[in-house]
């Protein structure tokens, strides 16, 4: 499990060398980038695409919300849900200033209420 308090490219790096065992250059390959260009995303210079954050999370076996975290990038489904219309514009930002320091079991719940409530006729 990635350690929260080194930044995403140490992760990377750590992750690559220690568990999954690949030099940059195979890792590389692998990803379908240029050695440099991931010597770069190591390094903290570049982040990477959507797409190649998905393929970074295959490749070294790290959840992809653990990644998203690092590189502080929302999964996109997120900006499409918060600017679908108005209301939405107006309230995702308001539920997420009030969700800020869920537990992982109160955004469990909260999922499950939202569940809920999707389900109900209006």
């Amino acid at each position: 499990m990635p350690q929260r308090n080194l930044p995403i490219g140490e992760v990377l790096r750590r992750q690559r060398v220690q568990v999954v065992k690949k030099g940059l250059r195979e890792m590389a390959k692998l990803l379908g980038i240029t050695p440099p260009h991931l010597t770069d995303i190591e390094k903290g210079r570049r982040t990477p695409s959507e797409e190649l954050l998905i393929r970074i999370g295959r490749h070294y076996d790290i959840p992809e919300a653990e990644l998203r975290s690092g590189w502080s990038r929302a999964d996109t489904v997120v900006g499409q849900i918060a600017t679908q219309d108005p209301v939405t514009a107006e309230k995702v930002p308001e539920l997420l200033r009030k969700a800020r320091k869920l537990s992982a079991n109160q955004w469990d719940d909260l999922i499950e209420y939202a569940n809920r409530l999707s389900r109900k006729k209006t």
